[in-house]
């Protein structure tokens, strides 16, 4: 039996909290340029889903205050506009209102993977951040500029929720990886959430990293703790996922909460979810992989030093 490895810090468990992150093996639509029907889409969707709720249990078993879940992990990837269609679900914005969809089920239509994500945070008592396709309606009228002739966005979207299932925080991608199904932002959205057990966290996606927006824009900000769900295919020399994320870590002086899919034939192969940490002597960081019997790589964990404890430089000069 194929057991999770634990990263254990050298302080007191009141100085500390726990996160993991979790590499999926995604299960993917078979012909996703090809539209479906929302009820298809729920059926793809929740497999995936399944596949969360276990790990979230088993997370949570183990003390976990934060999970965290890659790019296009529910649903998938290679998709139109078009055929994205019954994926897309309107994510409110939480600094606009104060929404529990687990508890709130019947205050938005068409939300069932939301529902589902904040009852699986809800009920393993933790904070969970995913990622999940968002549709959001434009004015046309007044910005034909930034508004697709459809009348409507598309965002490559990261969600948070707190232990209670409510909605905290709603991040859109801001640089896109050829999405054709996806909207580049109008503006630029600096997302972050606060947690009783560590403080801020900063919210970015895959190919955001590479750039100075959103990334070293929220470590401008004084945000030493970035989650970073993706879907990173690995390239050397220089795109190789663990010297990447782990340099920026130390270059920045910043947590890093990195959850990878699991896609062998794409090089998004094992071994690359990982949380990295600028400690004094070097990095924590968990990145082998660990298969099990059903093809699912289990959770990993590490407890993190607060930020506090970490000698930070001035990464912004």
């Amino acid at each position: 039996r194929t057991r999770p490895i634990i990263v254990l810090a050298t302080e007191s468990a009141g100085d500390s909290y726990m996160a993991a992150v979790y590499e999926h093996r995604v299960i993917l639509n078979p012909n996703p340029r090809v539209p479906v029907t929302r009820r298809e889409a729920l059926i793809h969707m929740q497999k995936n889903l399944d596949i969360y709720e276990e790990q979230a249990a088993k997370a949570a078993q183990q003390g976990v205050q934060i999970l965290v879940f890659p790019e296009d992990g529910i649903h998938g990837f290679n998709f139109t506009r078009s055929s994205i269609s019954g994926y897309l679900e309107t994510i409110p914005d939480p600094q606009e209102e104060s929404w529990n969809p687990c508890t709130e089920p019947d205050k938005y239509n068409n939300t069932e993977v939301l529902q589902r994500l904040s009852c699986m945070a809800r009920r393993n008592n933790l904070y969970l951040v995913a990622n999940m396709p968002d549709l959001q309606p434009c004015p046309l009228k007044t910005a034909p500029s930034t508004c697709p002739p459809d009348g409507h966005w598309q965002f490559n979207t990261n969600v948070a929720f707190n232990s209670d299932g409510l909605l905290v925080a709603r991040y859109h991608k801001y640089n896109l990886f050829f999405e054709e199904s996806f909207d580049t932002p109008p503006k630029l959205e600096l997302i972050t959430f606060d947690t009783p057990f560590a403080g801020k966290f900063g919210l970015i996606i895959c190919f955001d990293i590479l750039f100075h927006d959103p990334t070293v824009a929220l470590v401008k900000m004084g945000v030493r703790q970035l989650i970073f769900p993706t879907a990173w295919m690995n390239e050397l020399p220089l795109l190789d996922s663990i010297q990447f994320h782990r340099a920026l870590s130390l270059g920045a002086n910043v947590t890093v909460l990195s959850s990878n899919l699991r896609k062998d034939q794409l090089r998004m192969t094992g071994k690359f979810s990982s949380i990295h940490q600028p400690v004094p002597k070097g990095t924590i960081h968990k990145g082998r992989p660990c298969d099990v019997p059903n093809g699912h790589t289990p959770v990993c964990l590490s407890v993190i030093l607060p930020v506090s404890l970490l000698q930070l430089a001035d990464y912004t000069r």
